[in-house]
């Protein structure tokens, strides 16, 4: 029973299928996800401004398009104008487009990747049945940024596919910690420092056991605490009953 309570909740970490973005030799990537109700994260970089990513979502199995943009919240990244953020067109079948901008700044911490980031565009509304529904990002910047869309959460297929590839942990980690965008802010001496010592930890064979094991023991602290407080809660209810 504890095991299946703390696979759950690993699951409930990792709430997403996380991707990368290839940069396709043309100015625009074409990626398709066949059901786009399955929570997905895609990892991208934009290299310079006008670049254009083309997600192809298909077959809503919950009728609920959910999507955000998200960014690190680190130089340079951090340091940018709203203008310089990327920008989002959306087309739906026989509707004119609608585009967003960022609008919101909600920091965000994702403990399985270790990544602290800033939502700054979100949207969600309820779909009829066979929505066709582009979504078009396009650059105004060089900068890196996390595309996420749907809510729902499966493991066992895969439904993304075209200019992508599966972005495991320690992936996602070198990605957040060593930017290779070349960008005319400078980060500090303390950033540079600290990127230097996480990229020499990577390095070693034995820190991604370290980082699985980090992650494990707080979880594993969270499901004892949790269920002390539900013990707990369980013995006061049935006194009170016995009482009355």
């Amino acid at each position: 029973m504890t095991f299946l309570i703390l696979a759950a909740y690993i699951n409930k970490i990792c709430a997403h299928q996380p991707f990368k973005i290839l940069k396709s030799n043309a100015q625009e990537t074409n990626i398709n996800i066949s059901d786009s109700s399955v929570s997905h994260a895609f990892y991208g970089e934009f290299k310079s401004n006008d670049e254009k990513v083309i997600f192809n979502l298909n077959n809503f199995s919950d009728n609920i398009l959910k999507f955000s943009i998200l960014i690190p919240n680190q130089e340079p990244e951090n340091q940018l104008l709203k203008k310089y953020l990327p920008e989002i067109t959306l087309s739906k079948s026989n509707m004119n487009e609608e585009s967003f901008v960022a609008n919101i700044s909600t920091k965000f911490y994702e403990p399985y990747s270790q990544m602290n980031l800033i939502r700054v565009i979100s949207y969600q509304e309820n779909l009829l049945n066979d929505s066709v529904i582009v979504v078009k990002l396009r650059s105004n910047d060089p900068l890196r940024y996390v595309f996420t869309v749907g809510s729902k959460e499966i493991f066992s297929s895969r439904y993304a596919s075209g200019e992508t590839e599966y972005f495991n942990q320690s992936a996602q980690i070198k990605w957040y910690i060593q930017p290779n965008t070349i960008k005319i802010i400078k980060p500090s001496t303390q950033t540079k420092d600290v990127t230097n010592q996480q990229l020499k930890n990577l390095e070693d064979p034995k820190e991604p056991l370290r980082i699985s094991l980090t992650v494990s023991v707080v979880v594993i602290f969270s499901i004892i605490s949790k269920i002390l407080i539900q013990r707990k809660n369980w013995k006061r209810n049935g006194t009170n009953r016995f009482n009355n």
